[in-house]
């Protein structure tokens, strides 16, 4: 299983940049958007633990929850890209929100529920070590990497592009072990480097970066941390994470 979605390009508006907010607004502006992430981790642990609890019976019998939740994580991601405006106002932001994490918590139960409980664990203790570090290091480092967006963006098309290479193989029954192992490897040094990215995008002018997001992106900010966090839960499941065989 690919990437369920990538973090949203954009998101950058001279006009209601947060470089010229006060540090109080700029606090309160980090503030919002790790209690927005923690409330979307939260909901998405319930609702893919309540699906990984489900008998794999049920889960067969039930597929299509599946492909539901995929049409809702594209439609939300593409509504909130093609209508910022919209997307930036309460409480439409957060009705999306709501419904896109919700989506997603759905598609992280079916994954997670083909591997074993204890590779679960392993793989969450990791994204979450791999994150705190990166957040320290995008807090505290002197480099400033809000200019690497365009070439972060081309190596997510690559990926993109090669994770839609292994489908085809896969479905003309070619073996393609090696190749995703290479794939899963990569994209976990991807979404490593895209949490330093949003990070210091969300820090802004706050962190000494000259590119961030606009005071109103508060939901956008989380959005973009949450999928990171996401793609790398799942790249390192997908790795090293063990396959249940009951």
């Amino acid at each position: 299983m690919n990437s369920l979605s990538e973090p949203l390009a954009g998101g950058y508006d001279e006009e209601f940049s947060i470089k010229d907010a006060t540090m109080e607004v700029r606090r309160g502006f980090v503030r919002k958007v790790y209690g927005i992430l923690c409330a979307q981790l939260l909901l998405t642990v319930v609702v893919a633990g309540c699906i990984c609890r489900m008998d794999k019976t049920v889960l067969i019998a039930n597929q299509w929850m599946m492909g539901v939740s995929l049409v809702v994580t594209f439609g939300t991601l593409i509504a909130m890209a093609c209508c910022r405006d919209f997307a930036r106002k309460f409480p439409a932001n957060y009705l999306l929100l709501f419904a896109f994490t919700a989506a997603e918590g759905v598609a992280i139960g079916f994954l997670s529920a083909q591997y074993t409980s204890a590779s679960i664990l392993w793989a969450v203790g990791l994204t979450s070590i791999i994150f705190l570090w990166m957040t320290a290091y995008a807090f505290t480092t002197k480099t400033d990497f809000t200019g690497y967006g365009p070439y972060l963006f081309a190596a997510l098309s690559g990926m993109c592009t090669i994770g839609l290479g292994i489908f085809v193989m896969q479905m003309f029954g070619m073996e393609v072990k090696g190749l995703q192992m290479v794939y899963q490897s990569l994209g976990i040094l991807l979404f490593t480097f895209y949490i330093v990215f949003d990070t210091q995008l969300m820090l802004g002018a706050f962190g000494g970066h000259q590119v961030s997001f606009s005071i109103d992106d508060y939901v956008f900010a989380a959005l973009n941390l949450y999928l990171d966090i996401i793609n790398l839960f799942m790249y390192i499941l997908q790795l090293f994470g063990d396959r249940d065989s009951n």
